[in-house]
């Protein structure tokens, strides 16, 4: 008997591990992502979904290393950088994946178009780069981690209109949520402050060109300058500024007033061409954008990216690899309940340290800690140097030109 029993159990003890327990099953959980693939914004939601990707990549590897049963896919739809087209790309990867939890839009406009059915379907939307005014709403399910709204960014150019000593300020904008949020507060913060006559002029997304535009701003320019010294504000995509460049470098009032640009202007596919870079570089052109500080995250994030997809990550990459982290840090927190994310992501975001600052989300789900760099084109060089910061929790402006 005792025999038997022994021989029972080295027979057991020698069959194939499979057949002894069932190995442990892997759930996989979705994480949406929805960035313009197409449009003028392409290459921003490529890179974003490439710095999406390597998360995951990251963290699933770490989750099996740590014997952890779950593993995130990515499904992912093109918004066409457009309100309806988000709203389109949230709906149909929530229909066919059940995903409930997301990585974008990448616009406020976008964001803005798909908040409704995110917001009645229990489905999270971490955007990691919109900031237009228009998107602070508390107590829905948009999040928008690491990059600070534009009530920061409009009190840093009011600072810097009013160090410069303008009279007056022409503006260019985006005729969207972000561009007219920030025109609009730029406004108010110049008059309050004691500036004189702000005109707006705004265009419509994605442009073929922008001439006429151009030429109502050169007019009112000429208008302006009688009554003292008057800037050029541009709150302008990439690609839209560089169409209006085409326009501004013979335009006789538009190419003798100093300029002021958001962060999509100090960008160095601008200055790749030596027209523009000479030009702005004549108009003085100076440009605010989230400043390029340092973690113990910055250079292996940027090691990794350039590893994986053979060339460095683009401007705002990193914000799109945060946050995927968050997203993912919260769905596992939560079992990938879409409720229970939305619940717990202001506690995950504001214990999360990023490739380049801290997140800390206001009541209204937005990052909190604004701290921008203030950038002109070197005088030497078709380059952007650092010259000076501002820091948003004490309003104060550092400039030193």
């Amino acid at each position: 008997m005792k025999k038997g029993l022994l021989l029972l159990l080295l027979a057991v003890m020698l069959l194939p591990w499979p057949v002894l327990a069932q190995e442990q099953e892997v759930e996989t959980y979705t994480l949406g992502v929805v960035q313009p693939f197409t449009g003028s914004l392409g290459s921003f939601g490529t890179d974003f979904t490439n710095g999406i990707e390597l998360a995951v990549s990251q963290m699933n590897a770490e989750l099996e290393a740590a014997g952890v049963g779950v593993r995130f896919q990515v499904a992912s739809a093109d918004t066409e950088g457009t309100p309806d087209g988000a709203a389109r790309a949230v709906q149909t990867i929530a229909q066919t994946t059940g995903a409930q939890v997301f990585v974008g839009p990448l616009t406020t406009s976008e964001v803005l178009g798909a908040k409704q059915y995110a917001d009645e379907n229990d489905i999270v939307l971490v955007a990691p780069a919109s900031s237009g005014v228009a998107g602070a709403i508390p107590d829905d399910n948009i999040f928008r981690v690491m990059y600070p709204p534009d009530t920061f960014a409009a009190k840093a150019f009011v600072k810097i209109a009013t160090e410069r000593g303008y009279d007056n300020v022409v503006i260019l904008h985006l005729g969207d949520p972000f561009g007219e949020g920030l025109a609009e507060k730029f406004q108010e913060g110049f008059e309050a402050a004691g500036g004189g006559e702000v005109v707006a002029i705004s265009y419509a997304p994605d442009p073929t060109d922008l001439s006429s535009e151009a030429t109502s701003a050169s007019a009112e320019i000429a208008r302006l300058s009688g009554s003292g010294n008057t800037a050029f504000f541009c709150i302008c995509f990439l690609a839209d500024a560089q169409k209006l460049l085409q326009v501004a470098q013979v335009d006789p009032m538009l190419s003798t007033v100093e300029w002021m640009g958001i962060e999509n202007l100090a960008n160095p596919e601008l200055l790749e061409d030596a027209g523009q870079a000479d030009f702005l570089r004549a108009a003085n052109f100076i440009s605010v954008s989230f400043a390029d500080n340092s973690t113990p995250l910055t250079q292996p994030f940027i090691d990794s990216f350039t590893e994986e997809y053979g060339s460095a990550p683009g401007p705002f990459t990193n914000y799109a690899f945060d946050a995927a982290n968050i997203a993912m840090t919260a769905m596992l927190m939560t079992g990938n309940d879409g409720s229970a994310v939305q619940s717990i992501l202001p506690y995950v975001a504001n214990h999360y340290i990023g490739t380049s600052v801290q997140a800390y989300l206001d009541e209204n789900g937005d990052q909190a800690i604004a701290f921008y760099g203030i950038y002109k084109i070197s005088p030497d060089a078709p380059e952007l140097l650092t010259v000076g910061t501002y820091d948003g929790s004490t309003d104060t402006l550092t400039l030193d030109e």
